[in-house]
């Protein structure tokens, strides 16, 4: 068995010769063809799924929100809130860390909705 890093400079350029040898951008097969590879699990293109790192943002944004709600309210004595002047809330801290909870989740869904709905209308969307 070889060494994989036997006969690279220390830049990975290989030989120096058109198409021998694997570069930091080549696919490994030693035709010079660079083929873009997903590190975690080899998928490429269409087939990658960037939402579980979406849903992982919308929850921590949620939760900065429950908790910037909660802490404001618990340092300002307030009886009631109106939100938007169409509803009124008690001034607890529970019930802004709720408000700011559901703000939040209700703007990070119209704009994962949004995207979503653009996505369809690109073609080269991933």
């Amino acid at each position: 068995m070889s060494d994989p890093g036997a006969g690279h400079d220390a830049t990975g350029g290989g030989s120096g010769a058109p198409g021998a040898g694997d570069t930091p951008a080549d696919d490994g097969t030693g035709d010079g063809d660079a083929r873009p590879v997903d590190r975690h699990d080899g998928r490429v293109g269409a087939d990658a799924d960037g939402r579980p790192y979406l849903a992982g943002a919308g929850a921590a944004v949620t939760a900065f929100a429950a908790a910037a709600g909660y802490v404001v309210a618990a340092n300002n004595a307030v009886g009631t809130v109106s939100v938007f002047g169409l509803a009124r809330l008690p001034g607890t801290s529970a019930a802004m860390a709720l408000y700011g909870a559901v703000l939040s989740l209700f703007l990070v869904g119209v704009l994962f909705g949004l995207v979503t709905i653009a996505s369809r209308y690109d073609d080269g969307a991933v």
